[in-house]
């Protein structure tokens, strides 16, 4: 890193000695803080505590290679990019992918794209859907624009909403994979958290798609949850889907000012933004009953008729 760098490290509530050590090292800062503030929330304080005009975000089980925060700096010198992220390798396969850019379908679920893939297969500047929160950088000035991350989902999707809001506001988010970053990733590390997730998601369909586009994929989205109220009781997180829900009906004047946020950013057209939306559910990192097959046929069907009305 430039001398002029610094290094913001959130103790979100977890101390440690990593932490102590972190402290000891020149041009680190440990920020504590009194309670687990999240992924979004800790995010936006060491944001606030920070002073450059460039910020990068990276998650404590990431391995950064050298030369990669100065190559994501340099991108963002084209202000067009609003979002750039490092090419995500897995730390203990680092031939292969954990994530070339977050895949988010019609229903508003997200999966970190390429996953398994060979790391070289993305050798070129690409656009993505959305970022990984894992390994993102972009101007402080766009991170205040877009609303920073939003601290009421405390964790998951955060990510993909910021992405999302930088696309309605016509700035390109794409990997770059001259940054290699290297993560001790695990799928389902987190599965109590589901409820959480699903949640979120319906957070993101809610306040991030426009009126037009809820009611083209209506018939999509009330299926859909229909489909994850059967997954939440067959997997046994019923209460967290019904919580979920509870939580939406009880904030609903902010979902409303939320929504209305993120809508005002809007500069681009949703016929623009649907080909950032996918209606394949392709996760490589997960086994998909057969029935998925001719549902993802429907759904492109679906899709190719519905997306004319945008």
């Amino acid at each position: 890193m430039q001398a002029s760098s610094e290094v913001v490290v959130v103790d979100n509530g977890g101390g440690g000695d990593e932490l102590v050590s972190a402290g000891r090292l020149p041009g680190v800062r440990v920020v504590p803080t009194k309670e687990n503030l999240g992924f979004a929330g800790g995010c936006n304080l060491g944001a606030a505590e920070s002073k450059g005009d460039l910020l990068v975000f990276l998650n404590p089980d990431t391995t950064v290679e050298a030369g990669a925060l100065e190559q994501l700096a340099a991108r963002l010198a084209d202000e067009k990019i609003g979002i750039v992220m490092a090419r995500l390798r897995l730390l203990d396969h680092p031939e292969l992918l954990n994530s070339a850019g977050t895949i988010v379908h019609l229903s508003g679920l997200a999966w970190a794209g390429g996953y398994g893939r060979p790391a070289e297969s993305v050798d070129r500047l690409e656009e993505v859907p959305a970022p990984s929160g894992a390994a993102l950088a972009l101007r402080r000035e766009v991170f205040e624009q877009l609303g920073r991350f939003t601290e009421e989902l405390f964790m998951y999707h955060e990510d993909v909403e910021l992405g999302w809001r930088a696309r309605l506001h016509g700035l390109r988010v794409v990997i770059d994979p001259a940054a290699d970053v290297y993560h001790e990733y695990e799928f389902g590390r987190h599965r109590e958290q589901t409820g959480l997730r699903d949640r979120n998601r319906l957070v993101f369909v809610l306040t991030a798609y426009s009126l037009r586009l809820l009611l083209v994929l209506a018939p999509l989205l009330v299926a859909t949850e229909l489909g994850m109220l059967a997954l939440a009781a067959r997997q046994g997180w019923l209460r967290g889907k019904l919580g979920g829900w509870w939580w939406c009906i009880r904030h609903l004047r902010w979902l409303g000012r939320h929504r209305q946020e993120t809508q005002r950013l809007r500069r681009v057209r949703d016929r623009e933004l649907a080909g950032f939306l996918t209606p394949v559910l392709d996760p490589s990192m997960v086994a998909l009953p057969r029935f998925v097959g001719p549902i993802n046929g429907i759904l492109r069907t679906y899709w190719a008729v519905a997306r004319r009305a945008l």
